[in-house]
């Protein structure tokens, strides 16, 4: 399979997901879909914008020639990455949204290479507030509560 090919069947694949994910969190109760909806359609979103890019030519020559399955962990790292925002998905509901969402967030720089925990921490410092601001205040949204908070 050509990576061209390969990249617009991702998008599309991820399109079709996030269209019945959002479907399946449409009847939930008291704006508890507004958290899954507004993923959900970041994800179609940034889909769409993958598939529009694959249309440039500018992409068209970075994306020659064929797919070719590696078995290093560079290969596997996005694999890695899915596995633990799986797990992350789960473990909202068991442990809770903002618990699980710090330990997601340090998992996920240490799997995608970021060493820097002077920035790591910087990030994190401002990203948790805002998260909470913006679901919170802005989407008046309910985020899941587990056995930690």
């Amino acid at each position: 399979m050509s990576k061209l090919a390969a990249e617009r069947l991702v998008a599309v694949c991820l399109i079709i997901v996030a269209a019945i994910l959002y479907t399946q969190s449409t009847g939930l109760p008291q704006r508890a879909g507004s958290f899954p909806q507004f993923a959900e359609i970041s994800v179609a979103l940034l889909a769409a914008l993958i598939f529009a890019r694959t249309f440039l030519e500018s992409n068209k020559k970075k994306l020659e020639g064929n797919v070719y399955f590696e078995f290093t962990y560079k290969a596997w790292k996005p694999v890695a990455v899915m596995v633990t925002s799986i797990v992350y998905c789960f473990a909202i509901f068991k442990l809770g949204f903002y618990v699980s969402s710090v330990v997601f967030f340090f998992i996920a720089a240490y799997l995608t290479g970021l060493r820097n925990h002077k920035y790591i921490f910087l990030t994190a410092i401002i990203l948790f507030p805002l998260v909470y601001l913006f679901f919170s205040i802005a989407l008046d949204a309910y985020l899941p509560e587990g056995i930690l908070f």
